[in-house]
């Protein structure tokens, strides 16, 4: 089913949920949702988060990012600090299947106001209260349609788009390498990065990166002695239930059914 960009498309928030101020300490490092029940977006107060989704999109959260998760997300969430604290909204989205999304603090000027003001006005609960809860939510992303506007494409973008094609395929095979790595070797943020890769190559670098690894998974597949958590591994899958998730989804089968039509 295909997705949408939240900050590129006109969507109708058809509830509000919830909106609660959470923390996540060093006991819970390690975390698996299995499809959300809800839309949300979350401002980022404290700390650092690795969130992998189903879909091959990758990101780390910081203090004073803002992110989107959306409704049925499938990901993994390892906390690399001592805790982390944030604010999250959770709503509903009326018919809209959205993509997740990361908007890094220096493209969002003082959002964390619209959020604190998010958060007491909901916990006041006074008459009238969803209304304008609803209208800040809006405001939020007004605020992130217009971080996206603002990105323009510099004279040496073809040089860095090239560079990290090149980069890419010759480090695939790295379970570490991530887009904001390969983003952060230009000191530009995830979100600038991919709109620059989608311009020039027509495809996601998130895609791009996938399919470089699938490819080299599917050739090792080949070989009856190598077992799939071996194929998995030396084509940069961090484990082989996330790649089974992966080849599912872009290939249309899994894996083992895979391999015994090759054998």
């Amino acid at each position: 089913m295909k997705t949408v960009d939240i900050s590129e498309e006109n969507l109708i928030i058809k509830s509000l949920i919830s909106v609660i101020k959470g923390k996540n300490t060093k006991h819970h490092k390690n975390l698996l949702v299995n499809g959300r029940r809800s839309d949300a977006f979350v401002y980022f107060l404290s700390g650092r988060c690795e969130y992998r989704f189903d879909s091959g999109l990758e990101f780390t959260a910081r203090e004073g990012d803002v992110f989107y998760l959306p409704c049925n997300s499938v990901y993994s969430m390892y906390i690399t600090s001592e805790f982390c604290e944030f604010i999250f909204c959770d709503c509903e989205f009326d018919g809209k299947n959205a993509s997740a999304a990361l908007y890094p603090r220096e493209d969002l000027g003082k959002i964390n106001s619209s959020f604190v003001k998010l958060l007491n006005v909901f916990k006041t609960a006074k008459r009238g209260g969803n209304a304008e809860c609803m209208s800040i939510i809006y405001s939020i992303l007004s605020t992130l349609q217009k971080s996206t506007e603002r990105v323009y494409l510099p004279k040496n973008s073809k040089r860095i788009v090239s560079d990290a094609e090149r980069f890419m395929q010759e480090n695939f095979n790295d379970s570490e390498l991530s887009i904001p790595i390969v983003a952060s070797r230009y000191g530009i943020s995830e979100v600038y990065f991919r709109k620059l890769f989608k311009t020039e190559k027509g495809v996601s670098p998130i895609k791009f990166l996938a399919s470089l690894r699938l490819n080299n998974a599917k050739k090792l597949m080949e070989y009856p002695f190598l077992s799939l958590e071996e194929c998995a591994v030396q084509s940069g899958f961090a484990s082989l239930q996330y790649f089974s998730r992966v080849f599912k989804k872009e290939l249309g089968t899994t894996p083992g059914k895979y391999r015994q039509s090759v054998l």
